[in-house]
């Protein structure tokens, strides 16, 4: 039993950073921002294990914010309500992520290591189970 816990909780985490955007944070703004630029390339070498823990403490709150605004946003047929609640969650997930001591780019950053490194995502997947 335990074997198939801890594959199914690896393949959910698996699909989350496969899936586009499921777990990089942007900000929705309410003036159009110029032109964003992508996350600056980060490698597994450069990034500490402070800053790997963090990311993975904002990953597993992020996953339970995502969860609860899902819940609610199926639950509402009002187009205004549904974006009043997806800017709700946007904040809280950005929120999460400063409370852990990093920036939202550096978050997208590492984010971005991690499906791209499969070594530092088997390291990720590891401390959010823990």
């Amino acid at each position: 039993m335990t074997k198939l816990y801890t594959r199914l909780v690896s393949s959910s985490l698996l699909a989350l950073f496969m899936a586009a955007g499921a777990s990089q944070v942007s900000a929705q703004q309410a003036t159009p921002a110029p032109a964003t630029q992508p996350a600056p390339a980060m490698q597994a070498s450069d990034i500490s294990d402070k800053q790997l823990e963090s990311f993975a403490d904002s990953l597993g709150e992020i996953m339970e914010i995502r969860q609860d605004f899902t819940a609610k946003l199926e639950k509402t047929g009002d187009p205004a309500e549904a974006q009043q609640l997806q800017q709700e969650a946007n904040e809280k997930m950005m929120n999460t992520v400063q409370d852990n001591d990093l920036s939202i780019e550096e978050y997208n950053a590492i984010n971005q290591a991690v499906q791209n490194d499969p070594k530092l995502r088997d390291k990720v997947i590891s401390m959010i189970q823990s």
